[in-house]
């Protein structure tokens, strides 16, 4: 278990050189493209931009900070992300491009390159006290949005907007952790898929 403050990630370009993105986690792969299993991440969207193509990845995008933000995915009607924790899945082989309609905004990105793997994003308030269970054989992550947090503990931490709680259930560590605070919170969950 270890948290990632915002603050100490570093900025890297994308691969199509159009934006900014700082890396919150990742599963290193040998791969030689794209070089990881999963990758959590935030970027910031200033301007209407196209994003990177990964074949063969699965992503997730979910409005982190700022106003609405639309999408236009392939030759798709447009999709618009409008509230915070409002999340968009799509295939990382596509055109999309991110149009920012209120203002510079941040999104959450996950993308998951092994097919072995499976995700799920879940949007939930934080108020007053959270218990987060270890899952074996998982990865938690818990990506603070908005508000404040303190993960309980000896000695206690502070989280603030867009710090990362990661659990890694397929090391031994504790069975859960308790984080108290008032805002809201992005639970990623990724996990072995299950074969038909």
């Amino acid at each position: 278990m270890r948290c990632i403050h915002y603050h100490d990630l570093l900025p890297s370009p994308w691969k199509n050189g159009l934006g900014q993105t700082w890396e919150i986690a990742s599963d290193r792969s040998d791969r030689a493209d794209p070089a990881f299993r999963w990758r959590l991440s935030r970027a910031r969207i200033t301007d209407t931009c196209r994003f990177s193509c990964y074949p063969g990845v699965r992503r997730w995008l979910v409005l982190a900070a700022g106003g609405a933000l639309e999408l236009r995915i392939d030759q798709a009607p447009p999709q618009m992300l409008e509230r915070i924790g409002e999340q968009l899945s799509f295939d990382g082989s596509a055109a999309v491009e991110a149009v920012p309609l209120d203002g510079p905004t941040e999104d959450f990105n996950l993308m998951l390159a092994d097919p072995a793997l499976d995700a799920h994003l879940l949007y939930r308030p934080l108020l007053g006290t959270m218990v987060v269970l270890r899952e074996p054989g998982a990865v938690i992550a818990v990506h603070l949005l908005q508000g404040e947090a303190e993960l309980q503990g000896e000695p206690a931490t502070a989280l603030h907007p867009a710090d990362t709680l990661l659990i890694d259930g397929r090391q031994v560590g504790p069975g859960c952790c308790r984080l108290v605070g008032a805002g809201a919170v992005l639970i990623i969950r990724i996990f072995p898929r299950t074969l038909p």
